[in-house]
C-alpha cells in the first residue's frame, strides 16, 4: 500500500474489481456477487468496482460487425456501455449498499459511507485517454489501469470462468493454472484476461487474480486473503542485481 504523502489524497483503496459483462448474462448471480462485496463495504473492507460492457457492449459489437464503426465511434460507445452496465449493477433490484459514482471523490465518499462504489469509468477515458481505440483493448486492461491509478493493493478480474487455462485449455480443470507471474501470463496473449490488460500488470507490477464471479465465496475468501479457487498473478521477480 502506497504511504501517504503530505497534501495528497490517499485513497487506500484495498482491492479494484472489474466484473466482468458476462456476470450480467444471470441477474441472479450477478446480485449474489454484489451483494457479497456490498457485506464487505459495510464491514470495512475498501473495494471499488469496475464494470465490464455487458450486454450494452455486445449490442455495439454486434452493429460493428454488420457496418464497421470508426475507431472514435467504437471507443466511445464502449466506454459508455461500461458506464450503463455500472448503472445496472448499482441499481437497488441488484443489492442495497451500492453506488453509481462518476468520480474519484464519488468513490472515495462512498467508501467513507461503507457502501461500495460502481465506477462509470466513460469520464475519466475520455478525459485522460489512457487506452487506444482498439477492440484489443478491453475493460480487463481499463480495471487494471484504474488499479494503478489509485495505488490499490490489489486487482480481481472477476469473469465467468476459473481463472487463467494453460494452452488455452478453458474450462478443463486439469489445466487451470493456480498462479503464474505477470510476465509469463503476458507472453501467453489473450487468455482469460486481455492481452493489453496482462501486460500492463506486468509492467506496472500489480498484484492481481482471475476468479470466477459465479462463486462469490471465492472473492471473499481471496479478499481476506485466504485460499481460493482461481489463479492469483505474481508480480515480476526483480531480476538480479548487476
Amino acid at each position: 500500500m502506497a504511504s501517504a504523502l503530505p497534501g495528497f489524497t490517499r485513497t487506500a483503496i484495498d482491492c479494484v474489481l472489474k466484473a466482468g459483462g458476462s456476470l450480467t448474462r444471470n441477474l441472479d448471480e450477478t446480485a449474489r456477487l454484489i451483494g457479497a462485496l456490498a457485506g464487505l463495504a459495510a464491514e470495512g473492507h475498501r473495494l471499488l468496482v469496475v464494470p465490464g460492457g455487458g450486454r450494452p457492449d455486445k449490442a455495439i459489437e454486434t452493429i460493428d460487425r454488420e457496418r464497421p464503426l470508426a475507431p472514435d465511434t467504437a471507443h466511445r460507445a464502449c466506454a459508455l456501455a461500461q458506464d450503463q452496465t455500472g448503472l445496472v449493477l448499482a441499481d437497488p433490484a441488484i443489492a442495497p449498499g451500492t453506488r453509481a459514482c462518476a468520480t474519484i471523490g464519488e468513490c472515495l465518499g462512498t467508501l467513507a459511507e461503507r457502501r461500495l462504489p460502481i465506477l462509470l469509468p466513460s469520464g475519466l477515458i475520455f478525459a485522460l485517454e489512457p487506452v487506444e481505440r482498439s477492440w484489443d483493448v478491453t475493460s480487463d486492461a481499463v480495471g487494471a489501469w484504474v488499479a494503478w491509478l489509485l495505488e490499490a493493493d490489489r486487482y480481481a478480474v472477476l469473469t465467468d470462468v476459473d481463472g487463467v487455462y494453460a494452452a488455452g485449455r478453458i474450462g478443463e480443470p486439469e489445466h487451470l493454472l493456480p498462479d503464474i507471474e505477470a510476465t509469463a501470463l503476458a507472453a501467453m496473449g489473450h487468455t482469460s484476461v486481455d492481452a493489453c490488460a496482462a501486460a500492463f500488470i506486468a509492467a506496472r507490477g500489480i498484484e492481481a487474480a482471475v476468479l470466477n464471479g459465479r462463486f462469490p465465496d471465492r472473492v471473499v475468501d481471496y479478499l481476506q486473503r485466504r485460499p481460493c479457487r482461481g489463479t492469483l498473478i505474481r508480480p515480476a521477480r526483480p531480476g538480479p542485481a548487476p
